[in-house]
């Protein structure tokens, strides 16, 4: 999957949304036939990322970064 892809599918869906409202008959048409297809494409790289990030095998946390904490701060008196 190319990044630059989906940028450039996130403007064809826009501009076929945009003249499928304000271009000239055969613009509506030739946008309505495209715009179905964009979108299942867009539709189908999400779930394509979605499920490679569910995939991914979980990365262990170390057990010293839970248990290493910082001493509590001693409370600094009042001047009065």
């Amino acid at each position: 999957m190319l990044p630059r892809a989906r940028v450039a599918l996130a403007n064809l869906r826009t501009n076929a949304k945009r003249l499928q409202h304000s271009g000239t008959p055969a613009q509506r048409t030739d946008a309505a036939a495209l715009l179905p297809a964009v979108e299942a494409e867009i539709g189908a790289r999400r779930l394509a990322k979605v499920k490679t990030t569910r995939s991914a095998p979980r990365k262990e946390r170390a057990a010293t970064a839970r248990t290493a904490k910082r001493p509590k701060s001693e409370p600094v008196a009042d001047p009065d």
